[in-house]
């Protein structure tokens, strides 16, 4: 009797405890619950900061944003601030959450310019523990993936966006909840909000979207991974420091073919659908311009490997046009030099005219120093050159330094690792532009 009514407890028991399970499950599924900021309202007064010096309430209220989207980069950024205002005792626990929502940045603490943290402190012993393991797995070619899933899962969500527009934007809510973690800080570097994505996906160009799906099949993702791993190989021999972070391919807006993140590398798979047969309406001039074909990824993806490379000390540069352009053209010369192919391109063939040459070079001295990209980076609606000439100048300035070394690979340190900006101009063919 005493078994019976042990087993019969027993049960009863394990039924209690899947009725629990489930009812977490349904809760965890109640997307509608959950809250995404929009990210263009809640970065509205950041540039005013600085003035204002109120870092740390801004950074509990970023804090209080990402409660449910968990985007490691929201988590970073207001880790950043927090340093800023001198809560040194809020930065490992917000690092720590990040690692857990898949930051992967062994180099995070570099960014945070000196940082005094209390070294006997449990969460800061945590994070120095799980920056070195990060730092470790990264060191290996073997942990480099191409990670395709979100693209995989997006297709049906985009399916029933198109088909049900009046509930579009909550069935594109449900796929940045329940699509792999990723997702989220995706949509906090690139998406921002939910209009932008139905502005562009439903509304903008579904057609352009709809084609894209057969762009995407197991065999061509297969013979791209396996070119990109070899280049990543050749890099790894000519700079043995090297990290290789996982590498995301997600649906984006068509506002970037790759972007460059502490969790890893993002590349918008909706930039490599180019063909014949590509359908344009609702697409603008700069992107029937820039989406590229299928069989340029492999590129795409080692220039962004080499944005998580850099790690540079000449902060005081870095968000000028001369920081601008080495730090993007570097990424160009370096593609070029894992690939063995050499790089070919309009803006090269635009440089070629003499006249244009010295007009560039002219308008570049001008700026090198200043704070205005207008006329070098990220400018698609330029009217006047190319757009992008500065990704083009920072390659030849950094290929020239590069052949002017006799150590090659001190070169390449140098060029990814630079205290002084200033230096890789003088070094190269271009130094006439810092006169």
């Amino acid at each position: 009797m005493f078994n019976n009514r042990r087993s019969l407890a027993a049960i009863i028991l394990v039924f209690a405890l899947t009725l629990l399970i489930f009812s977490c499950k349904e809760e965890e599924t109640a997307v509608e619950d959950l809250y995404l900021p929009d990210l263009n309202t809640l970065f509205e007064g950041y540039e005013q900061l600085e003035q204002t010096e109120a870092y740390a309430s801004f950074a509990e209220k970023l804090v209080a944003a990402n409660r449910d989207l968990k985007s490691s980069e929201i988590s970073i950024e207001a880790a950043a601030l927090f340093h800023q205002a001198g809560n040194e005792d809020r930065i490992a626990p917000l690092l720590n959450s990040a690692i857990d929502n898949g930051m992967a940045n062994p180099k995070i603490l570099s960014k945070f310019k000196n940082l005094n943290l209390d070294q006997n402190n449990k969460e800061v012993k945590r994070l120095n523990r799980r920056l070195d393991s990060i730092q470790k797995k990264l060191k290996d070619v073997e942990h480099f993936s191409m990670e395709m899933e979100s693209m995989n899962q997006f297709w049906d969500y985009f399916e029933r966006a198109k088909g049900d527009t009046a509930n579009a934007r909550a069935i594109l809510k449900e796929f940045i909840f329940q699509g792999p973690m990723e997702l989220r800080d995706f949509y906090a570097v690139r998406y921002n909000n939910i209009d932008n994505m139905y502005g562009q996906m439903i509304n903008g160009s579904p057609n352009y979207y709809s084609y894209l799906k057969k762009q995407f099949n197991p065999d061509s993702l297969t013979a791209l991974k396996s070119k990109t791993t070899r280049w990543m190989q050749n890099f790894k021999r000519i700079y043995p420091p090297a990290v290789f972070p996982k590498v995301y391919v997600v649906p984006g807006i068509l506002n970037s073919g790759g972007t460059a993140t502490e969790m890893g590398m993002f590349v918008g798979g909706d930039m490599y659908g180019k063909s014949e047969n590509m359908p344009t309406d609702g697409l603008n001039d700069w992107q029937k311009g820039a989406i590229m074909e299928f069989s340029a990824l492999p590129k795409l993806t080692i220039h962004e490997l080499m944005h998580f490379q850099q790690n540079y000390g000449d902060t005081e540069n870095l968000d000028k046009v001369i920081g601008g352009v080495i730090v993007e053209g570097v990424c160009d010369f370096l593609v070029e030099l894992c690939s063995g192919e050499v790089l070919i391109n309009d803006n090269l063939r635009y440089l070629e005219d003499p006249a244009n040459n010295t007009k560039i070079l002219s308008d570049l001295r001008k700026d090198l120093m200043t704070k205005d990209f207008s006329r070098w980076l990220y400018n698609g609606d330029i009217e006047d050159r190319p757009y992008d000439l500065g990704y083009t100048m920072g390659y030849l300035i950094t290929k020239s330094y590069y052949e002017n070394q006799q150590d090659k690979q001190k070169a390449i340190i140098e060029l990814l690792n630079t205290n002084d900006f200033a230096s890789i101009v003088k070094g190269s063919a271009y130094s006439q532009l810092l006169n």
